[in-house]
């Protein structure tokens, strides 16, 4: 009887897998283009409770009061559902020199123009003091900034309806400072 001898498999020696490794460059490069593949905004979605409005009306406001108060930095607005401090500002992650202001719709339709542009110059405060002294972040810094571009009792409109819509009241003198109108009586010194 004959045997049948079976090949056996053929094995040709293969090298040793290298595990693959990127320089700091290529890593930072490839997280780069992993957060623009994964981010909504770099594709250009708007998300259901928010709408953006770069060209409209806001845009010019936010261009006019930027010019007065020299920022040069590019400032998005936009309307939310809601937003639980009514108007608030913030950089935007990953794009140096890149502000966002966000207006809770409802407290948005309450103001009138003029109330808008005070919302926005102090949320622009806000900004300047941001892209000039980080440290330095209080509401009267902010107040004190935007009145360069607004009057005080505008800003005093805003917060009374900041206020009904939150529940919660301020100082206002705390906020914007002594009133410069408001003449001190004088204390006279009668020294006999």
């Amino acid at each position: 009887m004959q045997q049948i001898v079976k090949p056996s498999r053929l094995r040709i020696p293969r090298k040793a897998a290298r595990p693959i490794v990127l320089s700091r460059t290529h890593g930072v490069f490839f997280l780069m283009l992993l957060w623009l593949a994964l981010s909504s905004t770099a594709r250009g979605e708007k998300s259901a409770s928010s709408s953006s409005d770069t060209s409209g009306p806001f845009s010019a406001i936010v261009r006019d009061l930027c010019a007065h108060l020299q920022i040069g930095d590019h400032v998005d607005v936009r309307i939310d559902e809601t937003n639980s401090k009514m108007v608030s500002s913030e950089p935007l992650a990953g794009s140096p020199h890149r502000y966002l202001i966000s207006f809770d719709r409802a407290f948005l339709e309450s103001l009138d123009d003029d109330e808008i542009a005070a919302a926005i110059a102090h949320e622009l405060g806000h900004i300047w003091i941001f892209s000039h002294h980080p440290y330095l972040q209080t509401e009267e810094l902010a107040n004190e900034i935007a009145m360069r571009v607004v009057d005080r009792e505008t800003i005093k409109k805003v917060y009374a309806k900041l206020w009904a819509h939150t529940g919660v009241e301020g100082n206002l003198e705390d906020l914007l400072g002594p009133d410069p109108q408001r003449k001190e009586p004088k204390v006279s010194s009668n020294i006999d």
